[in-house]
């Protein structure tokens, strides 16, 4: 899961980073929160999170995040809500401009700050919201709009949902030959949530993305790829709660395929265990494994890159390579008073070519690793 946001540029490459805690920050929020979206908050809330990524491969490091985000929940009457959140980060190293370190896109440092801002109404038997966002950095600019909603049975224990959103990116990279490219995606949700009992609660989503416009990665070297991408991506989720030990596990697996030709499988779980003293740990585990783009190219002498001149598209970004990832990750809690709450998590990721279940991975891949440090607070007022 951690490596399949596949996207263009050396920023994105800090949004794909990005996104595997993202993602999992997604995967542990409870089912029951999203069962019962219809209600609104009480108190209003601020949080305030810190990122800290470093991957690397054998003999040298790649790219680090340093990210800083605020967000504040507001209810404004019983009836409606306002959320926020700004994001500032820096990313700094060096990623290849191709396979392996022996061939390095040079030093960088970017800095990039992302904005959104949504508006809940909440009725008896669902919700609306709508939204935008924008994200800023020197080679890219994104802006997004978005709504989407729930509907509930009279007994709250089906809830339906539905989104759709629209982002526009523009890319300008002049001194690669880059300016002024663009790149325009429609993507829509559709999920199902239903209680089955006292203890279980179990989820569906379905997404799909249409994208066209500029989607090769200028850092890369002879990076062509096709100018349009769809992707399709089915998850489900289920919760079960022990009541012998208060504990909740919380499993999911989620199917990705892409036009490309990637098809990935992802399974993950955690467990989360509140303990005497508002203490609560929660220790998780994700498997993911992907296979390679139709247009990846295999290393031939590595690390000397292959050339198919008589191929429209091609790509030598291992992130569209064969391969099996694993991540293990330990996050611990602890409520201070009633009204505030820290958190820490760690989790280590690592993917290898040779991990890949369905057949051979892509050869020639060095080991890729990933140590992600978060740490968080939240006061509720």
């Amino acid at each position: 899961m951690a490596a399949t946001e596949e996207m263009g540029s050396v920023a994105d490459e800090r949004r794909d980073s990005l996104k595997q805690s993202l993602l999992l920050a997604m995967l542990s929020l409870p089912c029951a929160d999203i069962a019962l979206a219809d209600l609104a908050p009480e108190r209003a809330q601020l949080s305030y999170k810190y990122l800290d990524y470093q991957d690397s491969q054998p003999g040298w490091e790649r790219i680090g995040v340093n990210a800083h985000a605020m967000s504040l929940l507001v209810p404004i009457t019983e009836e409606w809500s306002v959320e926020g959140s700004i994001t500032s980060d820096t990313v700094s190293g060096a990623s290849p401009a191709y396979h392996s370190q022996e061939m390095l896109a040079g030093h960088m440092e970017e800095k990039r700050t992302g904005r959104d801002l949504k508006v809940t109404r909440y009725f008896s038997r669902g919700t609306l919201t709508v939204g935008a966002a924008d994200s800023r950095e020197s080679d890219y600019m994104s802006d997004s709009l978005f709504f989407s909603g729930t509907l509930s049975s009279e007994d709250k224990n089906t809830t339906l949902a539905f989104g759709m959103g629209h982002t526009s990116d523009d890319i300008d990279v002049p001194d690669f030959g880059i300016n002024h490219e663009s790149k325009k995606i429609n993507d829509t949700m559709l999920g199902i949530t239903q209680v089955m009992g006292p203890s279980d609660i179990v989820q569906l989503n379905v997404t799909h993305a249409a994208g066209h416009g500029f989607f090769s990665d200028p850092y890369k070297y002879r990076d062509n790829r096709p100018d349009s991408k769809y992707q399709s991506t089915a998850q489900g989720r289920w919760n079960h709660h022990f009541s012998a030990t208060g504990g909740t596990s919380r499993l999911s697996y989620r199917y990705y395929t892409d036009s490309f030709g990637v098809d990935a499988h992802t399974l993950a779980g955690e467990y989360v265990q509140p303990v005497d003293g508002g203490w609560t740990f929660t220790p998780g585990i994700r498997l993911h494994a992907q296979s390679a783009a139709d247009f990846y190219l295999d290393p031939v002498n590595p690390p000397f890159p292959t050339i198919r001149p008589n191929s429209e598209y091609q790509s030598q970004d291992q992130r569209l390579s064969a391969f099996g990832g694993l991540s293990v990750s330990l996050k611990v809690s602890k409520q201070i008073t009633e009204d505030f709450l820290v958190d820490v998590r760690y989790e280590r990721y690592e993917q290898r070519s040779d991990w890949y279940p369905f057949g051979e991975g892509s050869p020639d891949i060095e080991p890729f690793r990933a140590n992600i440090i978060q740490v968080g607070a939240t006061q509720f007022f």
